[in-house]
């Protein structure tokens, strides 16, 4: 399959996911897109599918990092170094160690260093994925710090003492310095690249901000490219590409504190991009990992009944002896490194800890450095790569399947409002914004449209076309009830006035006679032939036109009435006045032989109103009526919509 043809069949994947999750929104995120992904195994073009490491990692984990890196304050890590270290090199290296050990023990034919191999391969945690197990849950601020700073760096403790393992198994002799040396050329290597080589790219992108008249032209494919440019680099001289991606993020991080509000648009822009490459890319990780089951299937098969029910319960023995770890490590009290994720409170450590040893879910990570384990050579045969591939994919299905199971009860809900909450609550922001603009706006036109433009904030209103109706009959009713008025007799001619009399009734039935169209059609005048005749339906002609014309704008101000009666009384529903009044205007003019314009809105008028919805969502949020998630989210909706507008 072409590269085109992948990222084609990914793409359809990730729309299916999303509009599948719709429909079953208690499902985890994550079980859907494996579930998409298995699918999707069933084409042919993914038959013995088999992920390819370099490409996995280069173009789908070096941006992700990266932009995780980004979204970290450099001044955090910092701050919380030592806990850091602790949980993602100390925690993965004992982890390592303890896991070979009872691997080594099991497994008799192999030898401690593949057992190091299959420990480092199953010791990447994935946050993304204990983020979507509990979605709709509250975890405790200090445990969900810890997961996030875990996930970020323990990937390449994981490929370092991977690749140590295999140059072990290669050489057939082990140097605790030598491996000391390598472990620390290889990631502070890759810390330095990163650093650097961020800076200065951040250099770079900060001169441009500062200069270019249309930086984000430039900004943007520069931010794109650093991922990989970076990766790439740092590999090529032989340190970890991951670790430095990390680090260049964690600058980048930097370059947008150095900004602050210098440069919004390339920001913003900037933001918006890699938050929905990130999604896209998060999407594709889970999917892979579903393509990647009917291979391991095959593994199964191969292996045997006997011998994978073996392999499944040592996988289950595995996975215990990480929980324990886990538990173990982050429960004792007394660790200075670590007391800012975790409370010092017996009990509350006691359930921090649980939960942070169940957030160690595994991921495309693991799969990807499984298969990167090399095929046929002397120092692995192709037996144990199957063996390490289906313990590694069993490992990675029970850290996801049971902290499931068990985190959502653990954890207390986040009591956020409900969708139908949020929508109510964003329906009286603008019901709001709107009654009290079209107050003080005089112009029916600019009133109505930025009554129209403010509405589309509730998303797709359907009108309720029979009050429409109910209105317009009750319309035309009033209009023949003014052909009747002394004002249009003594103006018009009865002949006149019953033509447009025929004109409404015919209105009212949906139909217009041929004569009646004729009559309000220049093009009627080319069939005359008398002369005199044509005189007559000229006048005739131009006084219906004329007589429309003043029909037309008294009842325009009725329809105006009507809404200042509805605001009177504190009601914003205009939906049945502007569907008669579009259908009016579209009448007149046709009648008219003109194009309607555009009514345009004053940008004054537009800020105002979104001030408003600012200042109700303020008020709210103050008196406690609403949440700050809430108000949160709808002040980024507000500053969007503003923006949008301003930019038209």
């Amino acid at each position: 399959m072409s590269a085109i043809s992948f990222v084609a069949v990914m793409m359809i994947g990730v729309i299916g996911a999303n509009i599948i999750k719709e429909f079953f929104p208690k499902v985890s995120e994550t079980f859907i897109l494996i579930g998409v992904g298995i699918v999707l195994g069933f084409l042919p073009e993914f038959q013995h599918f088999e992920l390819e490491p370099e490409f996995f990692m280069m173009l789908i984990i070096a941006p992700l990092m990266f932009y995780e890196g980004s979204k970290t304050s450099l001044k955090k890590v910092r701050k919380n170094f030592r806990g850091i270290f602790f949980l993602s090199i100390t925690l993965a290296v004992v982890t390592v160690l303890l896991v070979a050990m009872l691997t080594n023990n099991i497994m008799g034919s192999w030898v401690f260093a593949l057992a190091i191999c299959f420990a480092a391969i199953v010791t990447p945690t994935d946050a993304v994925a204990v983020k979507s197990i509990i979605s709709g849950k509250k975890m405790p601020q200090g445990v969900n710090e810890a997961v996030e700073f875990e996930s970020l760096f323990n990937d390449a403790t994981g490929l370092v003492l991977l690749s140590l393992g295999l140059s072990v198994l290669e050489s057939g002799h082990f140097s605790i310095w030598e491996g000391l040396g390598r472990f620390v050329f290889v990631s502070i290597g890759g810390i330095i690249i990163g650093l650097v080589v961020g800076a200065l790219l951040v250099r770079i992108r900060t001169a441009i901000n500062l200069r270019a008249t249309r930086p984000e032209a430039t900004i943007i494919p520069i931010s794109i490219l650093t991922p990989f440019f970076i990766y790439l680099l740092a590999e090529h001289f032989g340190t970890s590409g991951v670790l430095a991606v990390v680090a260049a993020g964690l600058i980048h991080n930097f370059e947008g504190d150095m900004l602050k509000l210098t440069s919004t648009n390339v920001q913003l822009t900037n933001n918006t991009i890699w938050e929905i490459l990130s999604d896209i890319l998060n999407n594709f990780v889970f999917i892979l990992l579903g393509v990647s089951l009917f291979g391991i299937w095959d593994i199964f098969k191969s292996l045997g009944w006997q011998e994978s029910i073996v392999l499944f319960l040592i996988s289950i023995l595995v996975y215990l002896l990480m929980l324990f770890i886990r538990k173990f490590w982050t429960n004792k009290k007394g660790n200075r490194s670590i007391e800012h994720f975790f409370s010092n409170d017996k009990r509350e450590r006691n359930s921090d800890s649980t939960i942070f040893a169940l957030s160690g879910a595994h991921g495309t990570m693991t799969l990807a450095m499984a298969f990167s384990l090399p095929l046929n050579t002397d120092i692995l045969s192709n037996e144990n790569r199957e063996i390490i591939i289906t313990m590694a994919a069993i490992v990675i299905l029970l850290s996801l399947i049971v902290p499931t199971l068990i985190l959502p009860k653990l954890l207390p809900a986040l009591g956020v409002e409900s969708s139908d909450d949020i929508n109510q609550v964003r329906n009286d922001m603008v019901d709001y914004a709107i009654l009290h603009m079209a107050q003080e706006i005089e112009d029916s036109k600019v009133r109505s449209s930025l009554t129209k433009q403010l509405q589309s904030q509730k998303g797709l209103q359907i009108p309720d076309h029979n009050k429409s109706s109910k209105l317009m009959d009750d319309i035309l009713t009033w209009q023949e009830t003014l052909l009747d008025t002394p004002t249009i007799k003594t103006q018009f001619s009865p002949t006149v006035i019953d033509y447009f009399r025929i004109y409404l009734e015919n209105i009212s039935k949906h139909s217009t006679s041929k004569r009646i169209r004729r009559l309000f059609s220049k093009r009627g005048r080319g069939r005359r032939t008398d002369s005199v005749e044509m005189e007559e339906f000229t006048l005739l002609r131009n006084d219906l036109s004329r007589l429309e014309d003043i029909l037309y704008q008294k009842t325009m101000e009725r329809l105006t009435e009507l809404e200042k009666e509805r605001l009177g009384k504190r009601t914003i529903d205009f939906s049945d006045i502007e569907e008669v009044k579009h259908i009016l205007e579209n009448r007149h003019y046709r009648i008219r032989n003109e194009i309607k314009e555009d009514t345009i809105i004053p940008n004054e008028l537009l800020i105002e109103a979104f001030q408003l919805e600012y200042q109700f969502v303020l008020n709210r949020v103050r008196t406690g009526v609403i949440s700050k998630e809430t108000s949160n989210k709808l002040f980024k909706e507000i500053n969007n919509a503003q923006v949008l507008q301003l930019q038209k």
